[in-house]
């Protein structure tokens, strides 16, 4: 997969226009795959064990709303950018994971369980 990544970047950088075909639909089309074929990997003891560590969930939610934005604010601030744009990255590093850090973790062949679950539950926190 990575390699894949790799070759379509290039050659996307060479000529973006090659892929002009890659619209919405198919972006919705192979993100649903993609999400399928990781969910066919688990189990639910996958979650089962996730669950038997419910401090690492708490302590992970906590993270991503606290350390994440104030991560950005903190290294915004170092490097004097611009409040406009300090504010971008403070909302950016408060933005919940998602499709990709769930597939960086199943690449790096982490706990995926305890990924998904991160993800669904930052995004309900995020309601």
């Amino acid at each position: 997969f990575p390699v894949w990544t790799v070759l379509c970047s290039g050659v996307a950088l060479q000529n973006p226009a090659a892929f002009n075909w890659f619209s919405t639909e198919y972006f919705t089309a192979a993100l649903a795959a993609l999400m399928l074929s990781m969910g066919i990997t688990l189990t639910p003891e996958d979650f089962v064990d996730v669950a038997k560590r419910p401090v690492a969930v708490i302590m992970q939610f906590l993270l991503c709303y606290a350390m994440m934005p104030l991560l950005a604010l903190g290294l915004g601030k170092a490097f004097a950018i611009e409040p406009a744009l300090l504010a971008g990255m403070v909302l950016v590093g408060s933005i919940n994971g998602g499709q990709a850090s769930n597939l960086c973790t199943y690449i790096a062949k982490g706990n995926v369980a305890l990924s998904v679950l991160m993800t669904t539950a930052t995004t309900i926190g995020a309601i």
